[in-house]
């Protein structure tokens, strides 16, 4: 059986859905200057895997970290997370299956302001 993708525009760019059965994959682009929400989920568990660009990655009880290509990163249920682009990123998603109603969000996605992304940029980059 044939499946279609899904694209999901988003705040800070967007996703394109592979597949979301019994596990999740999906394809990201984070535009540089944009976050995601600071979120958890209760039940999926996440796996990124960083194919182009720099990302800033902030995650519960972790201090935040810069990752590149080819970084991967594990984000267990439960876990508060956001990500930020420092550059245009390209990005990879395995997870547990999706469902919209698991996703518990702490702030909203946004395009971060010329002086705060500025001093993120100087110092994480």
């Amino acid at each position: 059986m044939k499946n279609k993708t899904i694209i999901h525009k988003k705040v800070w760019g967007w996703e394109k859905w592979l597949v979301n059965k019994d596990y999740c994959g999906k394809l990201l682009y984070l535009r540089k200057g944009h976050r995601c929400s600071s979120h958890y989920h209760k039940k999926k568990d996440e796996t990124f895997y960083i194919i182009s660009g720099c990302v800033l990655m902030e995650q519960q009880a972790f201090p935040a970290c810069v990752l590149t290509a080819g970084d991967i990163v594990h984000i267990p249920p439960g876990t508060n997370h956001r990500f930020t682009g420092l550059e245009n990123s390209d990005i990879i998603e395995f997870s547990t299956h999706h469902e919209d109603s698991d996703s518990y969000r702490n702030t909203e996605s946004e395009k971060i302001d010329g002086e705060e992304f500025k001093s993120l940029y100087k110092k994480y980059k």
